[in-house]
């Protein structure tokens, strides 16, 4: 599963993460002798991390064991689990927004003697920063994400529109981006352009930030909101304007919606990630290729990154086994590349770069896009930010997003969110 599609329910997340004395105590599970099983907890079966377990039982002679819950229940379930005193974990998924809370909580092993030294040079820079916080490194990327610009090939021919090219050095402004979308459109395309997550922090994250207004939070904790600056407002009066004059349309809003719209051939520009090209690849007809993902004028080239962790469990019952196992699953390249077969792509520099060079081979039009990519991993990408925070910024923010698409003034908007996140800030326990 990747972060595009992992969705909490919000309001009994909070109750849990951040009200954790309102949680109803497990019963304590019984305590296990330590044996040669690593104990691993996440979401679903474990289907996708399969060749991972079957490849570390194999290499170090031990056993892997799983138990997964709903993807909604994880990380109340995580909490549960250690208010028992005895979680039953030796490692567990870990959605690297969250680990400031994990921290606060004391659930998460310090695994920053184990593998900070070690992991530089390995994974990503923009990974390691992201695992650690309060300079320790307290979980192992395992994950990674890229967006770019999807275009179809055939729209923009039939409206005489030349395509962007797909260097890194051909990467083309939001404002020329809208400008050909309208053209496309005048040449028969029913939408010029859409994002695949609407509304969505974790995409649209990248709008304030080229024009340099940051992530939405500052200050030492980030805790300190900041949605009101000129970057923000900037921002929100292009995101509102793409709708209102009809060159994105206001629906639907879906993920699964946006990337049929693309495939249907009604759609000429559309940002998404490489979790798309499988899919895409299928459809008969589809002459699609895709582009670096755009940026502002005048401002900086920013990407949306990041993807699942490991962490080793604070007590866990076979904590040197968890630890063999992040090394194999984070820093190995053989249990590296089993470990993203859930994201795509990987945190690890080598293993990408393998995973990447197969990218063209599937599709001719795809020429240049392993280049693309792990330029903009090595250059661009930007996390979301580690705070206190993030749930309220995260929901607060999206919905402030979906009234500036359905019309709301960012002008006001935003100041109004301002406000809402200070109020909000001001529960959370430092």
């Amino acid at each position: 599963m990747t972060m595009t599609s992992y969705r909490l329910g919000r309001r009994g997340f909070l109750t849990g993460m951040l009200g954790v004395s309102s949680l109803p105590l497990l019963g304590s599970l019984p305590a296990r002798a330590q044996d040669k099983t690593v104990r691993v907890f996440g979401n679903g079966d474990g289907a996708g991390y399969k060749r991972l377990f079957d490849a570390f039982e194999k290499v170090s002679g031990k056993k892997v064991s799983f138990e997964g819950v709903p993807f909604s229940d994880l990380q109340n379930t995580i909490v549960q689990r250690f208010r028992t005193g005895n979680s039953g974990i030796d490692v567990f998924l870990v959605d690297p927004t969250y680990i400031p809370t994990f921290d606060k909580l004391g659930i998460l092993t310090d695994l920053t003697s184990a593998f900070a030294e070690k992991s530089k040079g390995v994974l990503f820079p923009s990974d390691l920063q992201g695992a650690t916080y309060n300079g320790r490194m307290l979980s192992m990327p395992i994950g990674e994400s890229t967006q770019f610009l999807f275009y179809n090939k055939k729209l923009l021919a039939q409206a005489g529109v030349e395509a962007p090219g797909v260097s890194p050095d051909a990467r083309i402004t939001w404002e020329e981006l809208i400008d050909l979308a309208r053209k496309v459109q005048k040449g028969g395309a029913e939408i010029g352009f859409g994002f695949e997550q609407v509304d969505r922090y974790y995409q649209l994250q990248v709008l304030p930030e080229s024009l340099g207004g940051g992530p939405g939070v500052k200050g030492e904790d980030l805790l300190t909101p900041d949605v009101a600056n000129d970057g923000w407002l900037q921002a929100g009066k292009w995101y509102g304007s793409i709708f209102a004059d009809g060159v994105a349309s206001r629906g639907p809003t879906s993920t699964t919606e946006m990337a049929d719209l693309f495939k249907a051939g009604r759609l000429a520009f559309f940002v998404s990630g490489p979790w798309q090209i499988a899919g895409f690849n299928k459809v008969e007809g589809l002459d699609y290729a895709v582009a670096p993902h755009p940026y502002f004028a005048g401002g900086k080239a920013v990407t949306p990154s990041e993807s699942w962790h490991f962490g080793v469990a604070a007590g866990a019952a076979n904590p040197d086994l968890a630890m063999e196992f992040l090394n194999y699953a984070g820093l190995d390249k053989d249990g590296s590349l089993f470990a993203s077969d859930e994201d795509f792509l990987s945190a690890n520099i080598e293993t990408s770069a393998d995973m990447l060079k197969t990218l063209p081979q599937q599709n001719p039009n795809l020429k240049g896009i392993d280049l693309l990519i792990s330029y903009e991993l090595a250059n661009t990408a930007i996390r979301r930010p580690r705070t206190l925070g993030y749930l309220q910024l995260e929901e607060l923010v999206t919905r402030a997003w979906s009234d500036i698409r359905n019309g709301s003034d960012a002008a006001q908007t935003f100041p109004q969110l301002q406000r809402e996140l200070e109020r909000s800030f001001k529960r959370i326990e430092r």
